[in-house]
């Protein structure tokens, strides 16, 4: 044990020591900032253009409101160095006794030569209530949808009011009978043991979301630098014929511990970071009841399960290579089921009690994820199905770990042609 303990403080303390790993470790959170910084600055900086459109009003009462919003609209954009969007300037088109295609294509042809940005059609039946008809928008860049958009609000706005005032309904009275109701979220009452009633718990977005997923992320972004970091150094140090200087004084199962046991300690100080940075950022905002110990402890426990699992695997793929050419082929299945256990556990955020959840959770390649956000989500799972998960995620990292060992005896002195499937199961079994 004391040479597996000396390995593994050698691969720390290697990583460690680094200034890439320091740099590593501060550039996360500031690239995150500087990231969130950026696009809300973008978001006010990219679309300051002027967007000029046709509108073709065959309402003939439509217009004017359009323009006034259009005024508003630019008001609000600012102007000058202060401008944080568009301006949309509506331009009247009278249709005349022109055909509607001829003047389609007039229209089409000013917005081809950049005198428009786009035109709208809005048909005389736009105001009924029986069969009310369609607006046709009109515009060379489709993908943009922010005029098209500010378009369909003013106008549901206006024609919801001039509809009002046809059935002689006042449009503030009926705005206000109308009007949405806020649903709010909260957990359950409990009575307590002096027979008082215990006051509901409000539950927020950040709370039902937000947490569990920084667990996530955090969880693969460990594992994933961890895997990233065995597949380099097995294969560097079987290149330059350290692997073999090395089994000279430990065993092989000892080597590959070590190693593991390295990786753990690495995803615990990487965890360790960004959870200090997590509570600091929670407590700085006043949200003290984000912080649940519990579910701290559950995810250094799933954590170690999840470097231990998939880090004895890839070190065993590693180490049956002989370069990063041999290793891309090998390990992309590995690396792929990896992947795959972080998207699909986006499915368990949709409903955490659903069948598939539960599955997920209990297949124990994808059990550190799901179950992780399951104990992050409300409510959370029943204890026997945590018990039952760990349980069975524990028993097959100690199987994916021995069968490691016995991939890696052989496969960290052998050369040349990358070993199939079959072979790979005849190295366990031997």
């Amino acid at each position: 044990m004391r040479r597996v303990l000396a390995i593994a403080e050698t691969e720390l303390l290697a990583l460690v020591r680094t200034k890439f790993f320091v740099i590593g470790i501060i550039s996360m959170p500031v690239l995150g900032a500087v990231l969130a910084t950026f696009l809300r600055v973008a978001d006010r900086q990219i679309d300051r253009d002027d967007r000029p459109f046709a509108v073709v009003d065959r309402t003939g009462v439509l217009y004017d409101a359009i323009a006034r919003e259009a005024d508003v609209f630019n008001r609000e954009s600012g102007h000058g160095a202060s401008q944080a969007g568009p301006h949309f300037y509506p331009v009247r088109i009278d249709p005349g006794t022109r055909a509607e295609e001829d003047l389609r294509v007039e229209l089409s042809s000013r917005v081809r030569a950049g005198e428009l940005f786009a035109f709208v059609e809005i048909p005389p039946g736009t105001l009924e209530t029986n069969a009310p008809s369609t607006i046709r928008y009109y515009s060379r860049s489709t993908s943009y949808v922010r005029l098209a958009n500010w378009l369909r609000d003013a106008l549901s706005d206006e024609i919801e009011r001039r509809r009002f005032d046809r059935v002689g309904i006042d449009p503030s009275l009926a705005a206000r009978l109308t009007a949405r109701t806020e649903l709010a979220t909260f957990g359950l009452v409990e009575r307590r043991p002096d027979g008082s009633t215990g006051t509901a718990v409000r539950v927020d977005a950040i709370q039902r979301l937000a947490v569990p997923l920084f667990f996530l992320v955090l969880m693969f972004m460990a594992v994933m630098s961890s895997a990233q970091h065995l597949i380099h150094t097995i294969i560097e140090e079987k290149m330059s014929k350290i692997s073999e200087v090395l089994l000279g004084s430990v065993s092989a199962f000892q080597l590959l511990m070590g190693k593991l046991l390295g990786i753990v300690a690495l995803s615990f100080l990487l965890a360790f970071v960004y959870l200090t940075i997590g509570i600091y950022a929670v407590l700085n905002f006043g949200r003290p009841d984000l912080i649940n110990v519990p579910l701290l402890g559950w995810f250094l426990v799933l954590l170690v399960c999840a470097n231990l699992l998939y880090g004895a695997l890839f070190q065993a793929l590693s180490s049956a290579c002989s370069d990063l050419k041999d290793a891309q082929s090998l390990l992309q299945p590995a690396m792929m089921v990896l992947i795959a256990a972080y998207l699909a556990s986006f499915l368990v955020v949709r409903a955490p009690d659903a069948p598939l959840a539960v599955a997920l959770s209990f297949f124990p390649l994808f059990t550190p994820f799901a179950m992780l956000l399951r104990l992050a989500m409300s409510p959370p799972p029943p204890a026997w199905q945590v018990l039952l998960s760990v349980v069975m995620l524990v028993a097959t990292t100690v199987g994916v770990v021995w069968a490691a060992g016995r991939i890696f005896r052989v496969g960290l002195l052998m050369q040349g042609k990358p070993p199939n499937l079959p072979e790979l199961i005849r190295w366990i079994r031997q």
